[in-house]
């Protein structure tokens, strides 16, 4: 996930801008600040929930790819991979409130391609009910988080929008491997 809005962890001078260590300590405005280091800092309300969205993203595509399909599927290739980078790729700031014509970081042949699992349903045919209900409902959660978040990223990120749609793919795949095993 692409979290190149997060608040920094080195707090701003009174300028606004970070204090500056390469400075002498005669021309400083302020004492340094020492330099948080990545654990160090205060997680906002909802980070963690944003960063496992890549883990279940990468977790339903390699149940995708082990679906009992024909070698050299779409699905088990082309859709896994989108699943995957679709889910690694969701960008916060990329939204835009006015004419919700924002994306989540997701490009416009990643959609199309998410789209196109309604002309593979022909192609699920060696797949058990559950299994076919279960990729439909991956795919649908990873084609509607996207346009949630470039809707409305706070509510989606830190009201646990995100964390439950993880949730419910981690449901369906986890529901159907024990089943169908």
């Amino acid at each position: 996930m692409t979290l190149n809005y997060l608040p920094t962890a080195i707090p701003a001078g009174p300028t606004g801008t970070p204090p500056s260590d390469d400075l002498p300590l005669l021309f400083r405005t302020e004492p340094p600040q020492p330099v948080a280091a990545p654990g160090d800092r205060e997680p906002w309300r909802g980070e963690t929930g944003a960063l496992a969205a890549a883990a279940t993203g990468r977790r339903a595509a390699h149940w995708i790819r082990t679906l009992p399909l024909p070698a050299g599927s779409w699905i088990s290739g082309p859709l896994a991979d989108t699943v995957e980078e679709v889910m690694t790729s969701l960008d916060p700031a990329d939204c835009d409130d006015l004419d919700h014509r924002g994306h989540g970081g997701v490009s416009e042949s990643a959609r199309e391609r998410l789209d196109g699992l309604i002309y593979g349903v022909p192609e699920m045919s060696p797949l058990t009910a559950h299994q076919r209900v279960a990729l439909c409902a991956v795919v649908h959660c990873v084609q509607g988080l996207p346009k949630a978040l470039a809707n409305d990223p706070g509510t989606v990120i830190e009201d646990g929008d995100l964390t439950a749609v993880c949730a419910v793919i981690d449901n369906a795949i986890g529901i159907t491997g024990p089943r169908d095993a």
